[in-house]
């Protein structure tokens, strides 16, 4: 299509007059540049999201009872493809990249009750990075899957307790991550939806015993039994994201819209939690160049 686009050029400029040449060979090399940038394109994406939406707790190491509220969340993701299979070449393009690495960070806080007799405070802040590779790529939709390694810290905090108020969280997951993309035509724009969910295969898990204080474990020193392998059959740790990218008229950022659900169901040392949210959460879409 190129080559025969630069005869038809070509052909015009022998017969055109000098000043007509001069012009049209100065609009020719602006598109040209133009389509070699397209063609090596390089770019990855950074998002900022906040959001709102209910939590529901249950910690047996701190209250029989269960409580829930509402909870903030904060998360960024850098999102970018990867040069792995791609030619050596200094001008390939990463439009035919298969790998992309996403670095993810995330910041959950909630207040719960039950009733007025009973208050939880509850807080999590989470580091992921996932590798993930493209399987199924159509020209409107495709279909990836990878892994991923987080790390995980936090806990939960009773405000009526005396003594043992708080339980902390400190967790190191490996699991599977899979993410599904569909993008359609809407008054010009380009909008795509997402599904990623991810599911925590195994790692490892702080806990106490049951009715062990944590004065016995960090000033005692009883650290038996307190760090334990995990899998799904003692824990279930997943995460599912929906989302909307609307892209922004200068087209070098969007805006999303998305819908969180998570969860955290195990049990540990005969102590049973379980930590479930929904959440709404809008965010902003960078897109910048890779160096």
């Amino acid at each position: 299509m190129i080559n025969s686009l630069i005869s038809k050029c070509m052909f015009v400029l022998t017969k055109s007059p000098f000043k007509i040449r001069r012009i049209f060979l100065i609009c020719l090399s602006c598109i040209f540049i133009q389509l070699l940038q397209a063609q090596n394109e390089k770019w990855k994406s950074i998002d900022w999201q906040l959001g709102i939406g209910n939590t529901y707790l249950f910690d047996s190491y701190l209250s029989p009872l269960p409580h829930e509220g509402t909870s903030l969340r904060f998360s960024s993701e850098n999102f970018k493809p990867l040069k792995w299979g791609l030619t050596d070449q200094p001008d390939f393009s990463y439009n035919d990249a298969k790998w992309y690495n996403q670095f993810y960070v995330s910041l959950n806080s909630a207040r719960c009750t039950y009733s007025a007799s009973s208050s939880l405070l509850h807080g999590t802040l989470e580091i992921r990075n996932s590798t993930i590779r493209k399987i199924i790529i159509k020209p409107n939709w495709s279909v990836s899957a990878g892994g991923f390694a987080a790390l995980s810290g936090g806990g939960r905090y009773c405000l009526e307790n005396g003594n043992n108020p708080g339980s902390i969280d400190a967790l190191f997951d490996i699991g599977l991550t899979a993410i599904s993309d569909f993008s359609f035509p809407f008054r010009g724009k380009s909008i795509k939806l997402r599904y990623q969910g991810s599911l925590a295969l195994g790692g490892l898990a702080f806990s106490p015993e049951y009715a062990e204080s944590y004065y016995e474990i960090f000033y005692l020193k009883n650290h038996h039994n307190t760090l334990k392998l995990t899998s799904l059959t003692n824990m279930q740790l997943w995460k599912q994201q929906i989302s909307m990218d609307i892209p922004l008229s200068h087209r070098k950022s969007s805006f999303r819209l998305s819908y969180w659900n998570e969860g955290r169901v195990s049990l540990m040392n005969n102590i049973r939690t379980r930590v479930l949210s929904s959440q709404f959460t809008v965010g902003y879409i960078r897109y910048f160049s890779i160096l």
